[in-house]
């Protein structure tokens, strides 16, 4: 699908789309339960399609929002990750609590994402066999065993949710020790917090994760609540000329990409909290540059450039690696678009400078990079451009919020959609 946006304005309320973040944890702590679970608000999109069918081939039975937990055996020997890094990462843990050999597999750049993390810690503890150069196709076999475990903290979060997940059903008790620093520390938080809502205890001093074995996952009713990484789009969307209001989101939640408040504010930006209508309301405002650190957010960079993009001044990105490993090189992806769109940039290393300009050079088309946030925040520059912006590809959307041009349109954004033509 190609979608065409023209420059126009987005006005109105909106409740903000389910936390895909959360919904991946519920659902898998829901899998890991002994007994029948509710999940309200479960976001769908192809990154829980993969979480869903990655818990149905070990067993676990899904109906809606319905999740029949605890009946673990392998029905079927091969997971298919699909482009989703939270199903893949967080679910090796978990099938080597099995001792029955799994594949897991993988579409585009998930083949190459780095999974080196768990090689090291998993060769000389369980089979863990990759199956060609890349990290997919990948087969392991438990079954795991408790254990004192070391991994860096400065790499995806993910990694260390995946093994608190696993590590409360061993039969002994685990440690978990970061050799540095914890960076992307929200996620691990939200991990934290899942698994205790689902009566899993994990004591955290410092960078070491003490988990006690033998737990049970118990089952749980939840709601799952608004997603602040998709909001930021639509929040940057009203600071440019618009006038939004952003419902079902929580002022007190864990999310790290919750940041984007804060962030705003600081860059000179109207907005506010309304506790007895419950929404965010953001305004068009005059945003100013700032200094903006996206190790704990780096899901916010591609959104938060264009809004530095748009901003008086200059605007710093450090912590710029945090964003090569993504769908894209979302560092690289950004600042191609950037330069197409009119943007003065500086690239120094880990750290990336934009100088702020009125208004974006229009009459352009763009590749999606199979990057949903890259398309999304194109999407947003077009607000903002002097002629029409058209993405290629837009469809990539669908990893992890499918009614986003929905919802664009629904507050007043102008878009043309082309689904015959399959251009690459």
């Amino acid at each position: 699908m190609n979608v065409t946006l023209s420059q126009s304005q987005l006005q109105g309320s909106l409740a903000v789309v389910s936390s895909k973040s959360l919904s991946h944890r519920a659902l898998i702590a829901a899998g890991l339960a002994q007994g029948i679970s509710t999940i309200h608000n479960l976001l769908d999109c192809d990154d829980l399609t993969a979480t869903k069918n990655a818990l149905k081939a070990l067993g676990v039975r899904i109906e809606k929002k319905t999740i029949y937990g605890g009946t673990w055996r392998v029905k079927n020997s091969t997971i298919d990750a699909k482009e989703s890094g939270s199903t893949l990462r967080f679910m090796i843990p978990i099938a080597l609590l099995l001792d029955k050999p799994i594949t897991f597999m993988g579409r585009k750049r998930l083949v190459k994402r780095p999974l080196d993390v768990y090689q090291d810690i998993f060769k000389t503890k369980v089979k863990y066999q990759p199956l060609s150069k890349n990290s997919l196709p990948l087969k392991v076999q438990g079954p795991l065993q408790s254990d004192h475990f070391t991994i860096p903290g400065n790499v995806s979060s993910q990694f260390i949710s995946g093994l608190l997940f696993a590590l409360p059903l061993l039969n002994g008790d685990s440690v978990l020790n970061l050799s540095t620093p914890l960076e992307s520390k929200g996620y691990v938080d939200l991990t934290l917090d899942t698994l205790k809502s689902f009566g899993i205890d994990i004591k955290v001093k410092d960078n070491c994760f003490m988990i006690p074995g033998k737990q049970t996952y118990k089952p749980q009713d939840v709601t799952i609540e608004g997603d602040f990484s998709q909001a930021a789009f639509f929040m940057v969307a009203a600071l440019l000329n618009g006038d939004v209001k952003l419902k079902n989101l929580n002022p007190n939640s864990k999310q790290g990409d919750k940041a984007i408040v804060d962030i705003i504010k600081k860059m000179g930006g109207d907005i506010s909290y309304d506790e007895a209508q419950a929404w965010y309301h953001i305004k068009a405002s005059k945003t100013k540059g700032t200094d903006i650190d996206l190790a704990q957010i780096p899901d916010l960079g591609p959104i938060l450039m264009i809004l530095a993009a748009l901003s008086k001044g200059v605007t710093t990105f450090t912590s710029i690696d945090r964003l090569r490993i993504k769908e894209s090189d979302r560092a690289a992806s950004m600042i191609d678009i950037l330069t197409t769109l009119g943007v003065k940039t500086t690239l120094n290393k880990d750290t990336l400078t934009i100088q702020g300009t009125k208004q974006f050079q229009g009459h352009q088309t763009f590749k999606s990079y199979d990057d949903h946030r890259i398309v999304m925040a194109l999407s947003i520059a077009a607000l903002k451009a002097d002629g029409p912006i058209t993405i290629k590809q837009a469809d990539a959307i669908n990893k992890s919020y499918p009614k986003f041009f929905d919802d664009y349109q629904a507050l007043g954004g102008i878009i043309q959609k082309d689904t015959m033509r399959k251009d690459v």
